[in-house]
């Protein structure tokens, strides 16, 4: 089951890493997940994409945002605090996935709402099975209207 049924969801990829990010994109053309995505480097860069800052402004559509911790500038956890402060963006799913399997990373992004915390698997088999799982469950998803973001 495609994603892709579930109201045209568009993702969120905040991941510093070209690598991390561009296994992400194969695995859902892999698994073909035909959502829109689209990438930001930092929470920085995130946070002007959600918010318009550069001109730049995702569309008005149901989003889900796919979450590293450790990046430059502005870290997950600081872009989630960031988030979760805004009443325009506080609403938004988040799923973090991240290399960290530090407790007080999984207690801390919990503590700010996030949908589900992943550690990112080493193999593509693990990656495809992950991802996989989570296409079943965002597809049986509701989701707010976009305008409330």
């Amino acid at each position: 089951m495609s994603v892709s049924r579930s109201k045209q969801i568009q993702f969120l990829i905040v991941e510093d890493s070209d690598l991390d990010a561009e296994r992400v994109l194969r695995t859902f053309k892999r698994l073909k997940i035909p959502n829109k995505t689209h990438r930001a480097k930092d929470g920085i860069d995130a946070l002007d994409l959600l918010r318009g800052a550069q001109g730049e402004i995702l569309p008005n559509a149901p989003l889900i945002v796919l979450l590293d911790i450790n990046m430059p500038r502005m870290n997950g956890l600081e872009f989630l605090r960031e988030v979760r402060s805004d009443q325009a963006l506080r609403d938004i799913p988040v799923f973090v996935f991240t290399t960290s399997e530090r407790p007080d990373d999984v207690d801390t992004s919990h503590q700010l709402n996030v949908c589900g915390y992943i550690v990112k698997p080493l193999h593509s088999a693990e990656m495809t099975h992950a991802f996989e799982t989570l296409s079943r469950f965002w597809a049986l998803c509701k989701y707010p209207r976009a305008a409330a973001w």
